[in-house]
């Protein structure tokens, strides 16, 4: 059966509004408080993660009102220090030496633990072909921590397990 032909609806304009919107205009609230502590973990080496009472859902970094239940979450829990891939993309970027275009791989990490994903890097020298979704990954911590953003610099693929176990199982077969 043949789809019938497409009659574009012809709405009633109700109300317009000239003028330009500048985002500048607007003020926006950040709230601080939630980031200060997690940074203060950060100087100490541990990554803290927020848990919502009300669903028991985990957000790292934190958030000041949970996305599920929207109650304020109060308790601060310690997560691992590994977590993995949840999806990437890749950047584009000329080599400075050679002039060719190399891609850096760019990842949404789920912390172990968390409910939640963040976005951050691996290794410069790491290949984009070689990133996986569900890829395990561990934070790599500067020399230094000074409790900043940066205190992560970051992620270290490590050893796939469960790729270990898969190929055991299909020499049994």
């Amino acid at each position: 059966m043949p789809l019938p032909d497409y009659e574009k609806k012809q709405y009633k304009v109700t109300r317009t509004m000239p003028g330009a919107w500048y985002l500048s205009n607007y003020k926006y609230k950040f709230n601080l408080s939630r980031m200060r502590i997690m940074l203060r973990g950060f100087k100490e080496g541990k990554i803290l993660g927020v848990k919502c009472r009300g669903c028991n859902h985990v957000s790292f970094p934190p958030k000041l009102i949970c996305g599920r239940c929207l109650v304020m979450p109060d308790q601060w829990v310690t997560l691992p220090d590994t977590g993995s891939v949840a999806t990437g993309s890749g950047s584009p970027r000329t080599d400075q030496e050679t002039g060719e275009i190399v891609i850096d791989p760019v990842i949404l990490v789920r912390q172990d633990g968390a409910d939640t994903v963040w976005i951050h890097n691996l290794p410069e020298n790491y290949s984009f072909h070689d990133v996986y979704i569900g890829m395990p990954i561990k934070v790599h911590w500067a020399e230094e921590l000074k409790g900043l953003w940066s205190d992560i610099e970051y992620y270290d693929p490590i050893e796939d397990m469960g790729d270990k176990i898969n190929k055991e199982e299909l020499a049994k077969k």
